[in-house]
């Protein structure tokens, strides 16, 4: 985890699963504040909801960061 917590949250198991169905996420301050934006591209780029558009082994193998 980079800044400590996974990307997902709530109380609620039904509501969490909700969350991550959608690909839901924020990168919460001041908690990712200190992340680089390289990280966060990166994790988008892994955590894109459209299969389509998520990046390929291949791709996150080749992202800077």
């Amino acid at each position: 985890r980079l800044c400590g917590y996974p990307p997902f949250y709530d109380e609620s198991d039904a509501k969490l699963f909700e969350q991550i169905l959608r690909a839901e996420y924020e990168f919460d301050s001041p908690y990712w504040d200190d992340i680089s934006d390289s990280a966060k591209d990166f994790i988008q780029h892994l955590m894109e909801k459209d299969p389509g558009k998520r990046f390929t082994c291949e791709q996150a193998l080749q992202h800077p960061w």
